[in-house]
């Protein structure tokens, strides 16, 4: 808005650059221009301030699709106002000259004026074309029909005002329709989480199948090595007894060969000893034999008073261990007889 400043009975007005101030006084325009800067009289002055700036504004247009079903379409339109004069003929842009605004809201009558020479075109395009398609690709088609057509509206030209540029932001059902709409891709995509948890179970499903039977196999594997382990113990104390049997076979024969060994041994010793007491004996009563045979000759040619000599002797010897002895007169007298004869025959 413009500034205005109060001094006594006249006023100063002040416009910035993208302001265009149209200035009448007794309903003539006397001066108008961009950014003015001025003194002036209120009581005989009316202003009105154009912009002259690009403006831009939104609207949304209520329509319905081929099918009767309520969708709305949001505009955004930037404009310009290409003949302030003109337009400030058609639309009221006076401000107050005590406040510098807009006395009405001429930017919001030209936003309605707008939307209202949207509409048709728009409707137009939309009244031809099904919901679904108009939501997917409708904005475009609305968009080059709404430029066209707005670019060659003589009522706009009229109006002083020129298109910058359209868009079409969106083509949008109710909330109702919209719910409605995304029900099937909802759905798909549903189905696509629901397939994608089905794969998931079923590759949980089939992983665990595998470890079960993967511990399955390790188990029988387990096993099978166990009785292979149970057959080599077996095998291992088979072994050691037979190793303990060997070893206590070969104790007893060796024991058994010892004492046969001994025995040989003793028995040769004993027969060596027996030999050697045969010999000792044999040469012994040789030696006994020799020498009573001597002794025996001796005797045989001693005289019998020597043989009576030591026969008394022998008996002098033995006579301690004689219980019993037997003298008769005869065997006394004859011994005593021979002994007498033979002592009384050298003397002769």
């Amino acid at each position: 808005m413009a500034h205005i400043t109060r001094l006594a009975f006249v006023r100063h007005l002040r416009a910035e650059p993208n302001q265009y101030i149209l200035h009448y006084r007794a309903g003539n325009l006397v001066r108008s221009g961009a950014g003015l800067a001025y003194w002036f009289h209120p009581l005989s002055a009316a202003v009105a301030q154009v912009p002259v700036e690009d403006i831009g504004t939104t609207f949304i247009l209520r329509e319905r699709s081929a099918d009767l079903q309520e969708i709305a379409v949001q505009v955004t339109l930037i404009y310009r106002l290409i003949d302030p004069q003109q337009a400030a003929q058609r639309i009221n842009f006076n401000i107050s000259l005590d406040s510098g605004a807009w006395i009405k809201q001429p930017l919001q009558r030209l936003d309605n004026m707008w939307a209202s020479w949207a509409r048709h075109p728009a409707r137009a395009c939309l009244i031809v074309m099904p919901l679904v398609k108009a939501v997917r690709s409708g904005a475009d088609q609305v968009q080059n029909v709404l430029a066209e057509t707005l670019k060659s509206n003589p009522e706009i030209q009229d109006t002083g005002l020129s298109l910058v540029s359209v868009q079409v932001d969106q083509i949008a059902p109710t909330a109702e329709l919209e719910k409605a709409l995304q029900i099937p891709a909802r759905e798909g995509i549903q189905q696509k989480a629901d397939e994608a948890t089905f794969q998931r179970r079923a590759m949980a499903v089939e992983k665990e199948r595998a470890i079960k039977e993967n511990e399955l196999a390790t188990e029988i594997e387990l096993a099978r090595r166990q009785e292979e382990l149970v057959r080599q113990q077996g095998a291992n104390k088979m072994l050691t007894v037979h190793q303990q049997v060997a070893r206590q076979k070969f104790n007893v024969e060796a024991e058994a060969e010892c004492k046969t060994i001994s025995a040989q041994g003793r028995a040769e010793e004993m027969h060596i000893q027996a030999e050697a007491e045969t010999a000792a004996r044999r040469m012994l009563l040789e030696v006994e034999t020799e020498a009573e045979a001597r002794r025996v000759e001796l005797w045989k040619k001693a005289p019998p008073a020597v043989i009576f000599g030591l026969a008394a002797q022998r008996f002098a010897d033995k006579v301690q261990t004689i219980q019993h002895l037997n003298l008769t007169p005869d065997l006394l007298g004859d011994a005593l007889q021979r002994l007498l004869s033979d002592q009384t025959t050298p003397e002769a």
